[in-house]
């Protein structure tokens, strides 16, 4: 049984169109990698504009859960402080893992982010579960036995607005 990865970050920012360089880089945080049956999954890239906005990604689920039938428990992975922009936000906690005995437990739902939900927490032996939009964080993979893989976190994205 294995923790949810968390959300990741959310930054929004009006910026004045003579504070813009004549390019202005843009990076838009790649997903989490997905965790192997005994490695932890990976950490969410950082999403920025220029030097005006960033928002991080979240960790991934760890693998820190033994084998066996005991009970036992994982703790939640906590979602990553705020980014920076005039509004800035960390993401959603994923959500603890716990095994009442050798057939009955319960995976960590991934975390949330601003744009995206995060995957699913499940009860039943499986995979980690995908998130839905951006930036939310894996659900957690479920095992009785069989070797079990997790899901990858959902990329980050970038939005630019032009008015006037």
């Amino acid at each position: 049984m294995r923790p949810g990865g968390a959300g990741g970050g959310y930054s929004e920012s009006l910026i004045e169109a003579s504070a813009l360089g004549v390019v202005e880089t843009v990076v838009v945080g790649a997903g989490g990698t997905a965790g192997t049956t005994n490695q932890a999954g990976g950490a969410g890239g950082t999403s920025s504009f220029g030097g005006f906005v960033t928002a991080p990604g979240g960790d991934g689920g760890g693998a820190v859960q033994t084998s066996g039938t005991a009970m036992d428990v994982s703790s939640a992975v906590p979602g990553p402080f705020a980014g920076t922009g005039q509004w800035a936000t960390g993401g959603g906690a994923g959500g603890g893992a716990i095994r009442l005995n050798g057939t009955n437990g319960l995976s960590g739902g991934g975390g949330d982010s601003k744009l995206g939900h995060g995957g699913f927490a499940r009860a039943s032996s499986g995979a980690g579960t995908a998130p839905r939009g951006y930036g939310g964080g894996a659900g957690g993979g479920l095992s009785y036995g069989d070797a079990e893989t997790g899901a990858a976190g959902g990329d980050g994205i970038v939005i630019v607005e032009l008015y006037g």
